[in-house]
Protein backbone atom coordinates (compact mmCIF):
# COMPACT_ATOMS: atom_id res chain seq x y z
CA UNK A 1 0.00 0.00 0.00
CA UNK A 2 2.61 2.20 1.10
CA UNK A 3 4.67 1.65 -2.10
CA UNK A 4 1.44 2.43 -4.44
CA UNK A 5 1.40 5.56 -2.50
CA UNK A 6 4.91 6.59 -3.03
CA UNK A 7 3.96 6.07 -7.16
CA UNK A 8 1.31 8.31 -6.95
CA UNK A 9 3.35 11.20 -5.02
CA UNK A 10 6.39 10.23 -7.45
CA UNK A 11 4.04 10.53 -10.67
CA UNK A 12 2.08 13.88 -9.06
CA UNK A 13 5.63 15.56 -9.11
CA UNK A 14 6.58 14.70 -12.46
CA UNK A 15 3.39 15.91 -13.61
CA UNK A 16 4.06 19.24 -12.27
CA UNK A 17 7.90 19.37 -13.06
CA UNK A 18 7.32 18.45 -16.63
CA UNK A 19 4.89 20.23 -18.86
CA UNK A 20 1.69 17.57 -20.37
CA UNK A 21 1.74 16.97 -23.96
CA UNK A 22 -0.97 19.58 -24.02
CA UNK A 23 0.71 22.26 -23.14
CA UNK A 24 3.81 21.85 -25.75
CA UNK A 25 3.15 24.04 -28.82
CA UNK A 26 2.44 22.68 -32.06
CA UNK A 27 5.14 23.69 -34.48
CA UNK A 28 2.48 24.16 -37.31
CA UNK A 29 1.25 27.24 -35.28
CA UNK A 30 4.49 28.98 -35.58
CA UNK A 31 4.93 28.30 -39.10
CA UNK A 32 1.42 29.53 -40.10
CA UNK A 33 2.48 32.98 -37.93
CA UNK A 34 5.72 33.10 -39.19
CA UNK A 35 4.01 32.34 -42.81
CA UNK A 36 1.20 35.16 -42.20
CA UNK A 37 4.18 37.86 -41.22
CA UNK A 38 5.82 37.17 -43.86
CA UNK A 39 2.57 37.78 -46.41
CA UNK A 40 1.80 40.76 -44.38
CA UNK A 41 5.10 42.25 -44.51
CA UNK A 42 5.18 41.49 -48.41
CA UNK A 43 2.17 43.35 -48.56
CA UNK A 44 3.55 46.65 -46.61
CA UNK A 45 6.71 46.70 -48.39
CA UNK A 46 6.52 46.00 -51.79
CA UNK A 47 9.68 44.66 -53.68
CA UNK A 48 10.68 42.90 -50.13
CA UNK A 49 12.45 39.65 -50.84
CA UNK A 50 10.36 36.35 -49.46
CA UNK A 51 13.62 34.99 -47.79
CA UNK A 52 14.37 38.05 -46.21
CA UNK A 53 10.92 38.79 -45.31
CA UNK A 54 11.01 35.32 -43.57
CA UNK A 55 14.06 36.11 -41.54
CA UNK A 56 12.20 39.33 -39.86
CA UNK A 57 9.31 37.35 -39.48
CA UNK A 58 11.08 34.32 -37.76
CA UNK A 59 13.49 37.32 -35.87
CA UNK A 60 9.92 38.96 -34.65
CA UNK A 61 8.96 35.56 -33.70
CA UNK A 62 11.81 34.68 -31.80
CA UNK A 63 11.93 38.69 -29.77
CA UNK A 64 8.04 37.71 -28.65
CA UNK A 65 8.92 34.51 -27.40
CA UNK A 66 12.00 35.57 -25.76
CA UNK A 67 10.42 36.91 -22.41
CA UNK A 68 7.95 33.90 -21.61
CA UNK A 69 11.21 31.70 -22.73
CA UNK A 70 13.62 33.64 -19.79
CA UNK A 71 10.75 33.39 -17.41
CA UNK A 72 10.08 29.55 -18.11
CA UNK A 73 14.08 28.93 -17.86
CA UNK A 74 13.97 30.43 -14.29
CA UNK A 75 11.42 28.85 -13.30
CA UNK A 76 13.20 25.69 -13.96
CA UNK A 77 16.24 26.49 -12.43
CA UNK A 78 14.29 27.56 -9.58
CA UNK A 79 12.76 24.35 -9.35
CA UNK A 80 15.60 22.41 -9.94
CA UNK A 81 17.54 24.31 -6.72
CA UNK A 82 14.58 23.67 -5.05
CA UNK A 83 14.76 19.96 -6.02
CA UNK A 84 18.39 19.74 -5.43
CA UNK A 85 17.74 21.37 -1.80
CA UNK A 86 14.99 18.78 -0.92
CA UNK A 87 17.08 15.75 -2.12
CA UNK A 88 19.97 16.87 0.35
CA UNK A 89 18.11 17.80 2.78
CA UNK A 90 16.45 13.95 2.83
CA UNK A 91 19.79 12.82 2.31
CA UNK A 92 20.33 14.34 5.53
CA UNK A 93 17.49 12.97 7.44
CA UNK A 94 18.02 9.61 6.49
CA UNK A 95 21.88 10.15 7.64
CA UNK A 96 20.72 10.75 10.77
CA UNK A 97 17.77 8.23 10.91
CA UNK A 98 20.60 5.61 9.82
CA UNK A 99 22.85 6.95 12.20
CA UNK A 100 20.12 6.74 15.01
CA UNK A 101 19.64 3.50 14.31
CA UNK A 102 22.89 2.63 14.30
CA UNK A 103 23.07 4.09 17.77
CA UNK A 104 20.24 2.57 19.49
CA UNK A 105 21.21 -1.27 17.58
CA UNK A 106 24.25 -0.69 19.66
CA UNK A 107 22.89 0.64 23.10
CA UNK A 108 20.29 -2.25 23.00
CA UNK A 109 23.48 -4.44 22.24
CA UNK A 110 24.91 -3.41 25.32
CA UNK A 111 21.77 -3.32 27.26
CA UNK A 112 21.40 -6.88 26.51
CA UNK A 113 24.82 -8.05 27.69
CA UNK A 114 24.44 -6.18 30.88
CA UNK A 115 20.78 -7.97 31.79
CA UNK A 116 22.86 -10.84 30.82
CA UNK A 117 25.40 -10.11 33.64
CA UNK A 118 22.80 -9.17 35.87
CA UNK A 119 20.33 -12.01 35.65
CA UNK A 120 23.71 -13.86 36.27
CA UNK A 121 24.18 -12.13 39.67
CA UNK A 122 20.08 -12.61 40.43
CA UNK A 123 20.34 -16.45 39.40
CA UNK A 124 23.54 -16.53 41.44
CA UNK A 125 21.34 -15.27 44.51
CA UNK A 126 18.45 -16.98 44.32
CA UNK A 127 20.07 -20.53 44.24
CA UNK A 128 22.38 -19.45 47.39
CA UNK A 129 18.47 -18.26 48.80
CA UNK A 130 17.00 -21.43 48.16
CA UNK A 131 20.00 -23.42 49.81
CA UNK A 132 19.83 -21.70 52.63
CA UNK A 133 16.00 -21.92 53.07
CA UNK A 134 15.86 -17.98 52.16
CA UNK A 135 19.32 -17.02 53.49
CA UNK A 136 22.30 -16.53 51.29
CA UNK A 137 25.90 -17.75 51.93
CA UNK A 138 26.73 -14.15 51.68
CA UNK A 139 24.30 -13.50 54.71
CA UNK A 140 24.38 -16.61 56.70
CA UNK A 141 28.28 -15.74 56.94
CA UNK A 142 27.66 -12.36 57.64
CA UNK A 143 25.55 -13.25 60.16
CA UNK A 144 28.02 -15.23 61.21
CA UNK A 145 30.77 -12.82 61.74
CA UNK A 146 28.08 -10.69 63.16
CA UNK A 147 28.12 -12.83 66.02
CA UNK A 148 31.76 -12.68 66.69
CA UNK A 149 31.73 -8.57 66.34
CA UNK A 150 29.92 -5.64 67.89
CA UNK A 151 25.58 -5.98 67.11
CA UNK A 152 26.56 -2.56 65.46
CA UNK A 153 29.35 -3.80 63.63
CA UNK A 154 27.58 -7.12 62.22
CA UNK A 155 24.25 -5.81 61.30
CA UNK A 156 25.75 -2.66 59.28
CA UNK A 157 27.55 -5.76 57.56
CA UNK A 158 24.78 -7.07 56.37
CA UNK A 159 22.92 -4.23 55.82
CA UNK A 160 25.69 -3.28 53.22
CA UNK A 161 25.42 -6.76 51.66
CA UNK A 162 21.61 -6.94 51.64
CA UNK A 163 21.61 -3.08 49.66
CA UNK A 164 24.00 -4.76 46.90
CA UNK A 165 21.93 -7.60 46.13
CA UNK A 166 19.01 -5.46 45.81
CA UNK A 167 20.99 -2.96 43.57
CA UNK A 168 21.81 -5.70 41.28
CA UNK A 169 17.71 -6.48 40.82
CA UNK A 170 16.62 -2.99 40.66
CA UNK A 171 19.68 -2.51 37.44
CA UNK A 172 18.38 -5.73 36.23
CA UNK A 173 14.44 -4.18 35.85
CA UNK A 174 16.34 -1.10 34.91
CA UNK A 175 18.36 -1.80 31.74
CA UNK A 176 15.40 -3.91 30.20
CA UNK A 177 12.94 -1.29 31.18
CA UNK A 178 15.78 1.07 29.10
CA UNK A 179 16.10 -1.88 26.22
CA UNK A 180 12.24 -2.15 25.82
CA UNK A 181 12.03 1.58 25.32
CA UNK A 182 15.19 1.31 23.04
CA UNK A 183 13.51 -0.96 21.25
CA UNK A 184 10.30 0.53 20.81
CA UNK A 185 12.42 3.55 18.85
CA UNK A 186 14.05 1.72 17.60
CA UNK A 187 10.96 0.37 15.62
CA UNK A 188 9.80 3.85 15.34
CA UNK A 189 12.84 4.93 13.64
CA UNK A 190 13.16 1.96 11.32
CA UNK A 191 10.12 2.85 10.19
CA UNK A 192 10.98 6.14 9.57
CA UNK A 193 13.87 5.26 7.58
CA UNK A 194 11.66 3.49 5.31
CA UNK A 195 9.73 6.60 4.75
CA UNK A 196 12.66 8.82 4.14
CA UNK A 197 13.72 6.28 1.19
CA UNK A 198 10.60 6.38 -0.02
CA UNK A 199 10.54 10.44 -0.33
CA UNK A 200 14.35 10.40 -0.72
CA UNK A 201 13.64 8.10 -4.07
CA UNK A 202 10.97 10.68 -4.96
CA UNK A 203 13.43 13.69 -4.34
CA UNK A 204 15.74 11.85 -6.64
CA UNK A 205 12.83 11.77 -9.54
CA UNK A 206 11.77 14.88 -8.68
CA UNK A 207 15.68 16.59 -9.24
CA UNK A 208 16.12 14.62 -12.43
CA UNK A 209 13.16 15.78 -13.73
CA UNK A 210 13.95 19.21 -12.87
CA UNK A 211 17.26 18.76 -14.39
CA UNK A 212 15.30 17.65 -17.74
CA UNK A 213 13.07 20.37 -17.74
CA UNK A 214 15.78 23.34 -16.88
CA UNK A 215 18.59 21.82 -20.13
CA UNK A 216 15.24 21.78 -22.06
CA UNK A 217 14.17 25.26 -21.36
CA UNK A 218 17.59 26.85 -21.04
CA UNK A 219 18.06 25.11 -24.49
CA UNK A 220 14.09 26.70 -26.10
CA UNK A 221 15.61 29.67 -24.45
CA UNK A 222 19.39 29.27 -26.06
CA UNK A 223 17.48 28.28 -29.63
CA UNK A 224 15.51 31.41 -29.49
CA UNK A 225 18.91 33.96 -28.84
CA UNK A 226 20.67 32.19 -31.92
CA UNK A 227 17.41 32.51 -34.34
CA UNK A 228 17.35 35.76 -32.88
CA UNK A 229 20.78 37.05 -33.45
CA UNK A 230 21.21 34.89 -37.08
CA UNK A 231 18.51 37.09 -38.52
CA UNK A 232 19.66 40.53 -37.01
CA UNK A 233 23.16 39.57 -38.70
CA UNK A 234 21.27 38.89 -42.17
CA UNK A 235 19.40 42.31 -42.09
CA UNK A 236 22.66 43.93 -41.05
CA UNK A 237 24.17 42.03 -44.06
CA UNK A 238 21.05 43.12 -46.46
CA UNK A 239 20.63 46.07 -45.27
CA UNK A 240 23.13 48.32 -47.64
CA UNK A 241 21.50 46.91 -50.13
CA UNK A 242 18.37 47.83 -49.11
CA UNK A 243 18.68 50.92 -48.82
CA UNK A 244 20.18 51.59 -51.78
CA UNK A 245 16.80 49.75 -53.35
CA UNK A 246 14.59 52.30 -51.56
CA UNK A 247 17.04 55.08 -52.76
CA UNK A 248 16.59 53.92 -56.13
CA UNK A 249 12.47 53.56 -55.77
CA UNK A 250 12.17 56.64 -54.34
CA UNK A 251 14.08 58.50 -56.94
CA UNK A 252 11.94 56.70 -59.41
CA UNK A 253 8.97 57.74 -57.70
CA UNK A 254 10.39 61.56 -57.53
CA UNK A 255 10.96 61.32 -61.25
CA UNK A 256 7.53 59.81 -62.50
CA UNK A 257 6.10 62.51 -60.19
CA UNK A 258 8.39 65.05 -62.02
CA UNK A 259 7.56 64.17 -65.53
CA UNK A 260 3.35 64.15 -64.52
CA UNK A 261 4.36 67.47 -62.91
CA UNK A 262 5.57 68.80 -66.06
CA UNK A 263 2.70 67.10 -68.44
CA UNK A 264 0.08 68.76 -66.10
CA UNK A 265 2.29 72.34 -66.32
CA UNK A 266 2.01 72.04 -70.11
CA UNK A 267 -1.25 71.10 -70.41
CA UNK A 268 -2.41 74.20 -67.99
CA UNK A 269 -0.87 76.11 -70.43
CA UNK A 270 -2.85 75.18 -73.16
CA UNK A 271 -6.04 76.03 -71.35
CA UNK A 272 -7.17 72.19 -71.63
CA UNK A 273 -7.17 71.02 -68.58
CA UNK A 274 -10.47 70.25 -67.06
CA UNK A 275 -11.59 66.54 -67.87
CA UNK A 276 -15.17 64.70 -66.49
CA UNK A 277 -17.03 65.63 -63.61
CA UNK A 278 -14.47 65.86 -60.91
CA UNK A 279 -15.74 62.50 -59.41
CA UNK A 280 -13.68 59.40 -59.17
CA UNK A 281 -14.10 56.06 -58.92
CA UNK A 282 -12.66 53.14 -56.88
CA UNK A 283 -11.21 51.23 -59.57
CA UNK A 284 -11.02 48.13 -57.61
CA UNK A 285 -14.64 48.03 -55.99
CA UNK A 286 -15.76 45.25 -54.43
CA UNK A 287 -12.06 43.95 -53.49
CA UNK A 288 -10.22 43.80 -49.90
CA UNK A 289 -7.48 46.69 -49.08
CA UNK A 290 -4.64 44.56 -48.20
CA UNK A 291 -2.34 47.13 -47.47
CA UNK A 292 -2.94 50.94 -47.00
CA UNK A 293 -1.48 54.26 -48.40
CA UNK A 294 1.02 55.70 -45.13
CA UNK A 295 4.00 55.47 -43.60
CA UNK A 296 6.04 52.70 -41.98
CA UNK A 297 9.21 51.21 -40.30
CA UNK A 298 10.71 49.59 -43.04
CA UNK A 299 12.09 46.56 -41.05
CA UNK A 300 15.50 45.85 -42.73
CA UNK A 301 16.77 50.17 -42.64
CA UNK A 302 14.76 51.39 -39.48
CA UNK A 303 14.02 54.29 -41.50
CA UNK A 304 10.38 56.10 -42.12
CA UNK A 305 9.22 55.10 -45.66
CA UNK A 306 6.32 56.27 -47.66
CA UNK A 307 3.71 53.46 -49.40
CA UNK A 308 2.49 55.83 -51.38
CA UNK A 309 -0.81 54.23 -52.63
CA UNK A 310 -3.40 51.34 -51.78
CA UNK A 311 -3.27 47.88 -52.55
CA UNK A 312 -5.96 46.23 -53.22
CA UNK A 313 -6.08 41.93 -53.54
CA UNK A 314 -7.29 41.85 -56.90
CA UNK A 315 -5.93 38.57 -58.83
CA UNK A 316 -3.97 38.50 -61.85
CA UNK A 317 -5.82 39.04 -64.91
CA UNK A 318 -8.62 40.90 -63.61
CA UNK A 319 -9.47 44.22 -65.65
CA UNK A 320 -8.51 47.61 -64.27
CA UNK A 321 -10.88 50.59 -64.61
CA UNK A 322 -10.03 54.09 -64.41
CA UNK A 323 -11.08 56.18 -61.63
CA UNK A 324 -12.00 58.55 -63.71
CA UNK A 325 -12.20 60.77 -67.00
CA UNK A 326 -8.96 61.98 -68.07
CA UNK A 327 -5.50 61.90 -70.41
CA UNK A 328 -2.98 59.30 -70.29
CA UNK A 329 0.15 60.67 -69.34
CA UNK A 330 2.19 56.87 -69.58
CA UNK A 331 1.97 53.67 -69.47
CA UNK A 332 4.03 50.86 -70.14
CA UNK A 333 7.32 49.04 -67.73
CA UNK A 334 8.57 51.72 -65.24
CA UNK A 335 10.95 49.54 -63.17
CA UNK A 336 9.78 48.58 -59.35
CA UNK A 337 6.32 49.94 -60.64
CA UNK A 338 5.88 47.02 -63.18
CA UNK A 339 3.38 47.89 -66.03
CA UNK A 340 1.99 51.03 -64.43
CA UNK A 341 -0.65 53.36 -65.95
CA UNK A 342 -0.85 57.09 -65.37
CA UNK A 343 -4.00 59.53 -66.15
CA UNK A 344 -4.43 62.63 -65.19
CA UNK A 345 -7.83 63.69 -64.33
CA UNK A 346 -7.10 67.22 -64.32
CA UNK A 347 -8.29 69.57 -61.65
CA UNK A 348 -10.53 68.87 -59.48
CA UNK A 349 -11.68 71.15 -56.50
CA UNK A 350 -8.53 73.78 -57.68
CA UNK A 351 -5.84 70.71 -57.61
CA UNK A 352 -4.38 69.10 -60.79
CA UNK A 353 -5.51 65.13 -59.88
CA UNK A 354 -3.79 62.14 -61.16
CA UNK A 355 -4.49 58.34 -60.75
CA UNK A 356 -1.63 55.19 -61.28
CA UNK A 357 -2.44 52.14 -61.92
CA UNK A 358 1.30 49.72 -60.96
CA UNK A 359 2.26 46.35 -61.27
CA UNK A 360 -0.09 45.34 -64.13
CA UNK A 361 0.56 42.23 -66.45
CA UNK A 362 -0.81 44.53 -69.56
CA UNK A 363 -1.36 48.02 -70.48
CA UNK A 364 -4.49 48.29 -72.73
CA UNK A 365 -3.85 52.28 -73.44
CA UNK A 366 -1.29 54.73 -74.47
CA UNK A 367 0.35 57.84 -74.10
CA UNK A 368 -1.96 60.77 -75.08
CA UNK A 369 -5.33 58.70 -75.47
CA UNK A 370 -8.47 59.78 -73.65
CA UNK A 371 -10.29 57.65 -71.25
CA UNK A 372 -13.74 57.80 -69.86
CA UNK A 373 -14.57 56.80 -66.05
CA UNK A 374 -14.88 52.94 -66.31
CA UNK A 375 -13.15 52.19 -69.42
CA UNK A 376 -10.87 49.02 -69.15
CA UNK A 377 -7.19 50.69 -68.90
CA UNK A 378 -5.09 47.13 -67.97
CA UNK A 379 -5.10 44.32 -66.72
CA UNK A 380 -4.03 43.36 -63.29
CA UNK A 381 -0.84 41.36 -62.01
CA UNK A 382 2.46 40.87 -59.98
CA UNK A 383 5.04 43.07 -62.26
CA UNK A 384 8.12 44.97 -61.31
CA UNK A 385 8.93 45.08 -57.47
CA UNK A 386 5.79 42.82 -56.48
CA UNK A 387 5.61 40.19 -54.25
CA UNK A 388 1.87 38.41 -55.60
CA UNK A 389 -1.00 39.82 -57.79
CA UNK A 390 -2.59 43.27 -56.39
CA UNK A 391 -3.49 46.49 -57.68
CA UNK A 392 -1.24 49.03 -56.05
CA UNK A 393 -3.08 52.68 -57.06
CA UNK A 394 -2.07 56.29 -56.45
CA UNK A 395 -3.49 59.60 -56.47
CA UNK A 396 -1.09 62.33 -57.25
CA UNK A 397 -2.31 65.63 -56.15
CA UNK A 398 -0.12 69.00 -57.35
CA UNK A 399 2.46 66.16 -58.25
CA UNK A 400 2.53 64.79 -54.58
CA UNK A 401 1.41 61.16 -53.22
CA UNK A 402 -1.72 61.48 -51.12
CA UNK A 403 -4.20 59.19 -49.31
CA UNK A 404 -6.25 57.74 -52.43
CA UNK A 405 -9.37 56.38 -50.42
CA UNK A 406 -11.32 60.29 -49.61
CA UNK A 407 -11.17 60.26 -53.18
CA UNK A 408 -12.62 57.32 -54.21
CA UNK A 409 -14.53 56.17 -51.16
Amino acid sequence: MKHRLGLAVTAAVLALVLPTASAVADPRDDKSKVDDRVKELQQEFEGLDEDLARVIAERDEAQEKLPDAEAESKAADDALAEAIEKDQDMAARLTSAENAQKDLKSSIKSGTEEIGKHKTSAARIGRQAYQNSGITSDLAMLLQMAEGTSADGGIGRVDSAVRSQQRTIDKLSEQRALNKNNEERLSGVTEKISDLKDEAAEAVVAKEAAQVDAKKKADSLNDLISAKDDAEKTISDNKATTEKQLADEKAEQDRLAKKVREWEKEQEKKGNFTFGDGVLANPAKGYPITSPFGYRIHPITGAKKLHSGTDFGVPCGTPIHAAGDGVVVGAGWTGGYGNRVVVSHGKIKGDSIASTYNHNTKVKVHAGQKVKKGDVISISGTTGASTGCHLHFEIMKNGGYVNPMPYIS
